[in-house]
This record gives C-alpha cells, structure tokens and sequence, in this order.
C-alpha cells in the first residue's frame, strides 16, 4: 500500500509549529511564480507540470466502460486554444464565464481556459431546474456559456429570463445532435483554434472564481475566490492526504461545486497529483471497478457517497487494497460511516470542514490521533480560528467559528457588500456554523449557528443527537431540529427515515432512552416523525430550513 514517507510526516508536523507568517512565506515559496509578480491559477494547477509532455493529469472514465487520460500538456494546449476562442469573440480580463457541466474533462478545460485569459469562471450544477440556472446566470452578468447538451435544454429555458444572450459554447455528441443553430461547438472551435496564449498575468486578489452557496439558508450568493484560493486548499490537501508522487486521488465530487472544482479537482493537480473521475451518475459499482482499475489510493467525496461504497463493498467484497483513505466534505461525517469505511479496508475516512467563503478550515490532519474526548478536527495550517460567545468575544469552549487574520484575499459576494459585511464581528469573519473544543484544541463542528435549539433555557447541538440516533438499528437517516413548545419555547425534533425492519414505536422509545441517557433530559427529542426521505439541497445537503417549517405529525 502507498504510504506517506517518514520524511515527509516529519516535514508536515514541522510546518504545523511554524508561527502563521513563516508558514504563510513557506506556502507561497512553494508556487511556481514567484507571488510578487501574479499568480495564476491555469499557471499552478496545470502549466507549471506541462513540461514533461507524459505525466497525466486526469483520467476520465465514463459509463460505458471506456475512458481516456490527459496529460498536463494536453490540458494546457485545449484551455489554451479555448482561451484563443473567448479572447477572439470580445471576453476581456474580468468577464464572466458559466459553466453547466458534468465531470468530464470539459469542465476542468473550461476552468483553465478562463483562468489563463483572466476571466472569472462561474461553475453551475447540473442538477440545477431552469430558475435555478437563471438565478445563477443573471446575478453573474455572465459573457459565454459552456453546456453539456443535455442540459441544453436547461439553459435555453434559463436563458429565456435572461436580459443578454450569451456566447454559448455546446459540448455536443459526435453527431452535435441538440445544438442550437447559434451555438458553437465547443471541442470544434477548440480544434481549429491556436493552442498558444500567454497566459494573462494576474495578482493574488484577482477574482477567478464565482461559486454560489448551496442555498441551505436563503437565496444562494455568489462568493467571489481568488487566484489565492490555491494556497489555503493545498494545505487542506497536504494535511490531510500526506501525498505522495505516485498517489492516485478518485474526484467524486461534482465541479459544479467549490468541493469538486477545487479541493477534490484543479488543486489536486497543482500537487502534480494524478486525479481519477467517473462521468455518469452516481453508481457505486462503477466506482468500485474503476479504483481497482486505476489503483486508487485515496477517494475524496461526500459522507452519502461513502454511504453508498461501503453497502456495495460489503455486498461484493472490500475495497481495492490500493486504497488507504478517504476525504469527506460538505456535510457531517457520522461516526457509523467513518467505521465502515474502515471496515471495508478502505483505512482512514479523514472529515474536513470549510465553506466556499473560506476553503477548508478545519480537518482531521496526517499523523494525528482522536483527542480523549473523541474530537478529530484540528485547525489546518494557515488558518487562525475562534469559537464566538453570544457576545462576541473568544470562547475557550463552545460558539460560533470565526476566522481573523486572513492571510489570503477574501473578496466576499457579488453585488451584496452588505451581506458579508454582516458575516463580520470586529476583526472577526464567522462562517456561521457552531462548534466545540475540548482541551486538547480539538474540535467537533455541532451544526449552524440557526439550527442550534433552545429549549426551556439549555443549548442543543444537533448534531451530537443525531450522532446517537444514527447508530441505532433501523436508522437509515436522521435530521435533528427544533419544534415549537409553548412551554419551552422550543423542543428537540428529531425526523427519521428507517429501512422498515423495527417497529416505530420501539424504537421511538429506544431513541428517547439512549439520548436520554447519554447527552441528557433536556436533549432528548420530544417530537419523533418518520418519513420517507428528508429534503435536500442538489448536493445532498439536509435543508433543515425546510424540516423547521414543515409541521410533523408529533409521532412521540
């Protein structure tokens, strides 16, 4: 099995003593510019490997069973050609260019091209409905438009609310069957284009990237990144994978999302690291088979994906014995997963957690044990966090996670100054999640700042409800929030979907039993609703903002 070598755990338990500005100076001696003259994505995460013409970059399996790799030259001879193609139908430095596509090799040629020409990249999910897109697409006041042509029709129905009519550049079937007459064809225009551009010359809090928010709370705002975001995320990436030249990371994370596009996709690359992803939906078996083809030796994704891996390794077998971890992001990581996965062979499930607004903030870092408490979450190097009291001020303990002292450029969101001024508490940025820390420094992340409960005077963490629930037999999933109480002003609800072979009402008792006993009375659900399945946003967030404004049917 690919293992870190000693030396490089030396190096990184060294970097993590190092005071904030020599680790800041550190990072930024590691870019292939040096950071006073520019710094350029499309630079870092491709160029700067494209000079020996066979290392691979990425290869992209589809569901047909075929697939293809790139190289690092390939990919910045495509985005350099497709950079010549915007730069020629007018999109200057600043511009914005959308994108509504899948995780194939389009998606991340599209990134580079707009990167290197100075233009400002809009990723959009494909699992997006037509206001969603319009939504997205008219806050972005965007230029051109990269689409798959299945979601052509998406957009057509999107663009129809639109004031401007956009480039649109189509990724079409061989037989270019569903482009519209006006649409040109991405990898033709590609193809005849010149795969020379110098690469525009752009500084470190220069917008490259305009991601939008789940929307778990409220409408979805645009977070301007810059080309900055590649030093915090590749010390999330060094922290946590420890990787080695020769790693194999499989992306299972959508580009139309900063998790996917980033963490998991470009800034992989930057590392000079292979990345390995699959086009089709969702589909364990086939990811399974394309880790043993590959050799696989690390799989970053969601918790629900992980979910799925270890039901289809238990049923088939365990995992390719080239694995050694995983990297789970973007919503709570369950004890019950992380043990499974170990289960399967499949090593270490590391958690991470981080925002679009900030990268990667917290996670469970190389080379470190569970606290005594069981806490895995340290602060990724870089970084200076705070947990917040009701008042503003450092707690030792428990409250809101703030950042201060940010040494990469954050930009904020687009057309909403006062919305991010308001995430400000003094010199204070607050992510607007809650956490706790035990005396080790370590940290567990218990939910939003909004989804706290009180109830009758006693702060309720969800999350440490939901940890509990989850174990339990018969549990497939489990959201916990508050549920009005004219006497408490506000209970715990907590709102399963179970596999069918328990009785509800046993296991109602048996779940106000356990939290009973382990977390105590004041946080044990009074309100119990089953349900087929919980609302999620389309990346498979939880909206708990739905469930509090849903009235259950008080079951327990």
């Amino acid at each position: 099995m690919n293992k870190p070598s000693a030396s490089l755990q030396e190096e990184l338990l060294a970097e993590r003593e190092l005071a904030p500005d020599d680790y800041q100076r550190l990072v930024e001696s590691r870019l292939d510019w040096p950071i006073a003259e520019g710094l350029n994505l499309a630079h870092e995460c491709c160029d700067r490997w494209a000079s020996d013409p066979q290392r691979v970059a990425l290869t992209v399996h589809r569901p047909d069973r075929t697939s293809r790799s790139w190289t690092y030259r390939q990919l910045m001879d495509a985005s350099c050609a497709l950079a010549n193609v915007l730069h020629d139908a007018g999109l200057r430095r600043g511009d914005r260019v959308a994108a509504l596509l899948d995780q194939g090799v389009e998606a991340y040629v599209g990134a580079l091209a707009a990167w290197r020409a100075g233009l400002v990249y809009v990723p959009l999910f494909v699992g997006f409905g037509v206001d969603a897109v319009a939504q997205r697409i008219g806050t972005a006041e965007v230029s051109a438009v990269f689409v798959d042509v299945r979601y052509r029709d998406v957009y057509r129905g999107a663009s129809e609310q639109l004031s401007e009519s956009p480039l649109v550049l189509t990724v079409a079937a061989a037989e270019s069957t569903g482009r519209h007459a006006s649409d040109v064809d991405f990898w033709e225009s590609i193809q005849a284009a010149d795969s020379i551009f110098e690469t525009v010359v752009t500084q470190p809090d220069e917008c490259a990237s305009l991601v939008f928010s789940s929307g778990t709370t409220g409408e979805p705002k645009g977070c301007m990144q810059s080309h900055s975001v590649v030093l915090p995320l590749q010390s999330f990436l060094r922290h946590t994978v420890a990787p080695n030249e020769d790693e194999v990371i499989f992306a299972g994370a959508n580009p139309g999302w900063s998790y996917g596009l980033y963490t998991a996709g470009l800034i992989v690359q930057s590392l000079g690291i292979r990345r390995v992803v699959y086009t089709g939906t969702f589909n364990p078996a086939q990811w399974l088979r394309v880790m043993e083809e590959e050799q696989v030796t690390f799989v970053a994704s969601a918790p629900s994906a992980f979910r799925g891996l270890i039901e289809a390794a238990r049923a088939t077998g365990p995992l390719p014995a080239s694995v050694r971890g995983g990297i789970s992001a973007g919503e709570q990581l369950l004890p019950v997963v992380a043990d499974g996965w170990r289960e399967i062979g499949g090593g270490r499930l590391q958690d991470g957690y981080g925002s679009s607004e900030v990268g990667m903030v917290l996670a469970d870092l190389a080379f470190t044990e569970p606290s005594s408490t069981g806490a895995t979450l340290s602060v990724v190097p870089g970084f200076d966090v705070s947990l917040l009291d009701e008042t503003g001020q450092p707690s030792t303990s428990d409250g809101a996670i703030a950042l201060r002292d940010m040494r990469w450029p954050l930009l904020g969101y687009r057309g909403l100054p006062e919305v991010w001024a308001d995430r400000f508490v003094g010199p204070y940025l607050t992510t607007g999640d809650l956490a706790v820390r035990d005396d080790e420094g370590r940290y567990v992340v218990v939910g939003r700042a909004d989804d706290l409960i009180v109830t009758a005077g006693y702060n309720v963490g969800p999350g440490e409800v939901e940890n509990i629930i989850q174990t339990l037999p018969g549990i497939v999933e489990v959201a916990v929030v508050a549920a009005p109480d004219e006497r408490r002003g506000s209970v715990v609800r907590a709102v399963i979907v179970v596999d069918g072979t328990v009785s509800k009402d046993a296991l109602s008792d048996q779940i106000q039993e356990v939290v009973r006993a382990q977390l105590g009375r004041h946080a044990y659900p009074k309100v119990i609703d089953y349900v087929e399945a919980l609302p999620r946003t389309e990346t498979g967030k939880v909206r708990k903002n739905v469930l509090r404004s849903q009235p259950g049917d008080g079951a327990r």
